[in-house]
């Protein structure tokens, strides 16, 4: 087990740093903060030379990168060009609703693709099952920016039940804004959190169908038919603990992946959390912020999947034994 440990580890610092060096590469090549911080049409030539040397942009790319991983190192990240704050501070503010918006829309997600798939496959070739493959298949191609605009024109426009943009009024618990502990939040959460759920929901349930077809074609289940327990109960109580594994495993990495990439869908929905703050930073070129928010991102990415990798070593005896 602690070969696992350590190896997971070691390919995560090492993906990490190979991910560090590309954002940083790739936000340095793109304009220069310092027109957006000095007045051009009254900065002098030496006043645009002076800003560049106190922000440190004179400086060759090796020692600004040099530096960068030194301040990360210490926890600091510099400050905000722009709103002229600690940038890891500025981040950690918008972590509450991001992690909001995707717990909720994670607990939408789980229980009902799970459940779909469980029903489909337990019932593969009937119509349920072909209108879920063909409807999952959909919801998978869509681009979500097309999703969230037709959420949009739904929900908001046409049938005026939800508001289409903001947080909405918030309540403070632990010292943080929630949005769910408000009615008026929770109607403006819907939206996203569907933007969100809907593409996982197929994803889980296409996994737990192939799951249970799998599974309820073997010895143990056909035992358990024999015995006369009732269809429920070997569907819930035999054939979902037997895939639940991979869809654990499924829906930590998924829930990764709308902490990181839920930048379109609360950039379209206006939500203010660390992917809306990712746009604007980019928008405005104020690199500490952009370099803080892809630094946590990928942290987060990358954690929760090696402790996915780890969490099914645990479950399963095999990953162990192979390693």
């Amino acid at each position: 087990m602690m070969t696992i440990v350590i190896g997971r580890l070691s390919q995560a610092f090492l993906l990490l740093l190979v991910m560090s060096v590309i954002a940083f590469a790739g936000i340095h090549s793109v304009g220069n903060p310092v027109f957006n911080i000095v007045n051009i049409e009254t900065a002098t030539p030496d006043d645009i030379r002076n800003a560049t040397i106190a922000l440190g942009l004179d400086q060759p790319f090796w020692w600004q990168y040099f530096l960068f991983m030194k301040n990360v190192l210490s926890g600091n990240f510099g400050t905000s060009y722009i709103y002229h704050l600690p940038a890891f501070s500025l981040v950690m503010s918008k972590l509450p609703a991001t992690f909001e918006l995707a717990v909720i829309a994670m607990l939408i997600a789980a229980p009902c693709g799970t459940l779909i798939g469980l029903v489909a496959g337990r019932h593969q070739g009937g119509l349920f099952d072909r209108v879920v493959l063909r409807a999952s298949v959909f919801a998978l191609s869509i681009p979500s920016f097309w999703l969230s605009m037709m959420l949009i024109l739904l929900g908001a426009i046409l049938l005026g039940w939800f508001p289409a943009s903001g947080r909405g009024t918030t309540a403070v618990w632990f010292g943080m804004e929630w949005s769910a502990l408000t009615s008026d939040g929770w109607r403006r959460l819907t939206l996203p959190a569907l933007a969100l759920a809907l593409p996982n929901i197929a994803l889980i349930a296409r996994l737990a169908r192939a799951g249970a077809i799998e599974v309820e074609g073997q010895d143990f289940i056909r035992f358990c038919r024999a015995k006369g327990l009732s269809p429920q109960r070997i569907l819930f109580r035999h054939t979902l603990p037997n895939i639940s594994i991979p869809i654990v495993t499924i829906i930590g990495m998924q829930f990764g992946g709308m902490l990181a990439f839920a930048v379109v869908v609360e950039t379209i929905f206006a939500w203010p959390g660390v992917g809306k703050l990712l746009i604007d930073s980019i928008q405005l070129l104020d690199r500490p912020v952009v370099m803080a928010t892809l630094t946590f991102v990928s942290v987060v990415f990358v954690g929760l999947n090696a402790l996915v990798d780890l969490f099914y070593a645990v479950l399963d005896p095999r990953v162990r034994l192979s390693t």
